[in-house]
């Protein structure tokens, strides 16, 4: 079973929330489930808000949008074009970086947005049997915890649209390889904490292998 299969076996054609530290495998992974799809003739949209992607993949099959303004990504994603898979990564950064020059008024209308974008992607995925991960940190201005445990992603209100919350860890890092992990962190078939996939990153490429 490829990757993306074992994700739609696990979430459906539905939203998945993918969160973590910086540096913790959430870009490497889902650029892992763009190539494969799109090797397999499968039409991928990428919306990127950080420009994390160095090289763009190169097939009529991949439709890649950047832009750090949440706006732009709230109208991007208002349009959607028919796909099997959609991919924001992420949705935090837009709103982070203008959150501290933002009145009460406008930081408010961050979150709205934020619950829009989760409509539209959820609405895509229904109306094109699609699915979309959105990557994400696991603090940030909206959403701030004292712990490890008490740690969620961004947006608390905004959360409960994704059909899946998974959050990446980083196990092993050195100057032969990084180690990563997909952990469940809220999940209507697994436990938290449940291994669901483990990324190698090396000199060759990455590696990620299905864990459940």
């Amino acid at each position: 079973m490829s990757l993306l299969d074992k994700i739609i076996e696990i979430a459906g054609y539905d939203t998945v929330q993918l969160f973590g530290d910086s540096g913790s495998g959430k870009t490497t992974f889902v650029m892992a489930v763009a190539m494969e799809a799109v090797e397999q003739g499968r039409k991928v949209v990428f919306i990127d808000s950080e420009r994390n992607v160095a090289k763009e993949i190169e097939s009529d099959n991949f439709i890649y949008f950047y832009s750090p303004r949440l706006t732009d990504i709230v109208n991007r994603c208002a349009n959607l074009p028919a796909a099997d898979v959609y991919i924001l990564d992420s949705i935090g950064f837009p709103v982070v970086t203008q959150f501290s020059l933002a009145d009460m008024k406008k930081r408010g209308d961050m979150l709205l947005k934020c619950v829009t974008l989760t409509h539209f992607l959820k609405t895509a995925t229904f109306k094109h049997k699609a699915i979309a991960i959105v990557t994400n940190q696991p603090q940030s201005a909206f959403g701030k915890g004292t712990g490890l445990d008490e740690r969620a992603p961004f947006g608390d209100k905004a959360q409960y649209g994704y059909k899946e919350i998974w959050r990446t860890f980083l196990d092993k890092a050195s100057s032969d390889e990084t180690l990563c992990s997909i952990r469940a962190w809220r999940s209507r078939r697994f436990g938290r904490g449940k291994l669901l996939f483990r990324l190698k990153i090396t000199d060759e490429g990455v590696n990620v292998e299905t864990m459940c």
